[in-house]
Parts: C-alpha cells; sequence; structure tokens
C-alpha cells in the first residue's frame, strides 16, 4: 500500500487538483488564500524531523493540523521512501531509530526501498530463506 501513495505528503492538494468545482473557480487574490512559500515541495527530511514546537507553529489554522505531526512525519517518510532518492538514507536510518515506533517502521520500510530498488535486477537478497535451507 506504501507504494501507491507515491510521494504526496497531504491529500488537500490531490483534491484541489482534481476538484471539478475548482476547475471553474477563479484565482483567489487575497493575500491569505496564497500558499507559503516553504510548503510548496517542502523539504521531506524538515517535515519528517518536526519538532512538536515547530509543526504547532506552522501549520496552527491549517487543515494538516488534523493529520497531526505524527501523521505528516510519517507521511514524509513514505515519500521519502518512493523517491527513489538514495540522499535520504541517512535521514531514514535515524528515523528507524524515532520514539515513535509508527515512523521508526516506516522508516525501516523506507530504507529497504531505497537499498534495493536501485541495485541491479537478480542481485535482490532472499528474505525467507538461505541457499542452505532444504524448504
Amino acid at each position: 500500500m506504501r507504494e501507491g501513495i507515491g510521494r504526496p505528503v497531504f491529500g488537500c492538494d490531490i483534491c484541489q487538483d482534481v476538484c471539478p468545482w475548482n476547475r471553474k473557480a477563479p484565482a483567489a487574490l487575497a493575500p491569505e488564500f496564497q500558499p507559503q512559500t516553504e510548503l510548496v515541495n517542502p523539504v521531506l527530511e524538515w517535515l519528517a524531523q518536526m519538532s512538536p514546537a515547530e509543526f504547532a507553529e506552522k501549520f496552527r489554522g491549517s487543515p494538516l493540523k488534523r493529520t497531526k505531526r505524527n501523521g505528516i512525519r510519517r507521511n514524509a517518510v513514505i515519500a521519502m521512501g518512493n523517491s527513489g532518492n538514495r540522499e535520504f538514507l541517512p535521514t531514514l536510518a535515524e528515523l528507524s531509530h524515532d520514539e515513535d515506533e509508527v515512523i521508526a517502521e516506516h522508516a525501516r520500510w523506507a530504507e529497504k526501498q531505497l537499498r534495493t530498488e536501485n541495485q541491479p535486477l537478480g542481485t535482490e537478497v532472499p528474505t525467507t530463506f538461505s541457499r542452505d535451507s532444504k524448504e
């Protein structure tokens, strides 16, 4: 299921893009409706490692509060795993020991994704049995 999520971190952007009503709506010019520059394609490492205080300050009054800090962190970790970008490996290694076990589990999955998807075909190591196994 994680692979199917792809790289989006929060669903509102997708809904805004595909909503047929939004195609007819004029672009908003009011400053309060303009995107925050740092939140357009945000840095995934920042989202995944965001402190509770940073989250509370940055997303006060935002729909992102609904998904909560660890929901955003989890989604950022999944996006890293689906990115194909091995530069995320050090961050994921650190997050694989996160105090929140959900974050840690997703970080381990993402690490594995990035390590195995970049191996040449035919070099994957079986994880369920060894060559010496009699099964």
